[in-house]
């Protein structure tokens, strides 16, 4: 081995023809590189830079080659205990019993005759255990939490064994029971139920939204039950249900809450009305002086009804959207304007001192006055032509 030595470190090298093994170096014909050379039967082993081949225990030959030893020849009548004959195999040897022995009463039922040095025994065989001098059965599926069989299976005990079945709804497979899919098959349920893979099982049910009646799957009416909310109509359909807001309100029918259609619309009154929303609806109410035909507002004639409750001495005048009293000749109007009994009140025209012309004396009248001459006045025919040219 060679050593370099590297600043603040060093290395360690074989020489030519060996290589590193383990700490030392060895030739390169060693064990490293010996498939071809030792038997398959033998093992390698290094020594002092080289190697040997040495053949395993109950075979020999030189490494490079190797055969079985019979140790029933080489040891004769010494490798097996009396009662018993020696069988050689590759790389050992077995001892056998005597078929007198093994079929014998020398040991008791279900047991199995083994020849030992100077004696025999007779253990249980696979699957039974001692029971003072008997060979008693073994019940393995007595133990449900410890059953030597797989999951989803079912042990049955046997004269010293045990065999294993899958459980209803299961079938075998390699790596012990699994579920029968039995949906797979159309002929399972009805074609109007649905087929659900269970564990070992399956179930055949109405789809949702039916319900089995007279071996039948028929609708639900899930309506009766009111699942919907109190603003809003079930309706029923094959299988299920909807559910919708009434009129005037929205939403998914779960809930419900009003439309504001004041807000909502563009003008949805007439245009002499004004809008008042109402739970589900709306109402147009039409301005004072105007009535509601329909979706218009027309002008009320509040004159046609009974002179618009005016004066009995003032006239009404309607006007669009609404109307007026006024006081007739002679009379003059009150705070009330006209309207009602205490609308107008007389006009005294003879407060005026030139209402009637010369000697004539003035009497007020309602509404009206009068110019009188007094009794005998001889001026009363030239009163009266004054009169007449004044009217002409």
């Amino acid at each position: 081995m060679t050593c370099t030595n590297f600043p603040g470190s060093y290395s360690c090298s074989c020489i030519l023809g060996n290589i590193y093994n383990e700490g030392i170096c060895v030739s390169e014909d060693t064990c490293l590189n010996t498939t071809n050379y030792c038997h398959p039967l033998a093992k390698c082993n290094t020594h002092q830079g080289s190697y040997y081949c040495q053949c395993t225990d109950g075979y020999e030959g030189s490494g490079t080659d190797c055969w079985d030893v019979n140790e029933c020849d080489q040891l004769q009548d010494k490798a097996c205990p009396p009662f018993s004959h020696c069988r050689n195999t590759n790389g050992s040897f077995i001892c056998e019993c005597w078929k007198e022995l093994l079929n014998s009463s020398v040991c008791q039922p279900f047991s199995t005759c083994v020849n030992t040095l100077g004696s025999y025994l007779c253990p249980c065989n696979v699957g039974f255990i001692l029971n003072g001098i008997n060979c008693l059965d073994v019940d393995e599926c007595l133990h449900p939490d410890r059953s030597p069989c797989p999951q989803n299976s079912i042990c049955n005990n046997t004269e010293g064994s045990f065999l294993c079945h899958c459980s209803p709804g299961y079938q075998p497979i390699d790596t012990g029971c699994e579920d029968i899919d039995e949906c797979k098959s159309s002929n399972t349920c009805r074609s109007d139920q649905v087929c659900t893979n269970l564990p070992g099982a399956y179930d055949c049910s109405c789809p949702l939204g039916y319900h089995e009646e007279n071996e039948a799957c028929v609708d639900s009416n899930e309506c009766e039950n009111s699942p919907c909310h109190p603003l809003a109509s079930c309706w029923n359909t094959p299988g299920s249900f909807s559910c919708h807001c009434h009129r005037g309100f929205t939403g998914n029918g779960s809930w419900c809450k009003d439309v504001d259609e004041c807000v909502a619309f563009t003008n949805p009154c007439h245009s002499l009305a004004q809008c008042h929303n109402t739970p589900g609806s709306f109402v147009c109410v039409c301005m004072p002086g105007f009535l509601s035909i329909g979706p218009l507002c027309v002008d009320i004639n509040e004159c046609q009804q009974e002179n618009g409750q005016c004066h009995s001495a003032a006239s009404c005048i309607n006007y669009v959207g609404g109307f007026k009293c006024s006081c007739n000749q002679g009379w003059e109007a009150t705070t009330d304007n006209g309207l009602g009994k205490e609308g107008c009140v007389d006009l005294n025209e003879c407060v005026s001192p030139n209402r009637c012309p010369h000697q004539t004396s003035c009497t007020n009248l309602p509404g009206s006055y009068a110019c009188s001459c007094p009794a005998n006045n001889t001026e009363l025919i030239n009163f009266q032509s004054y009169l007449k040219l004044f009217l002409i």
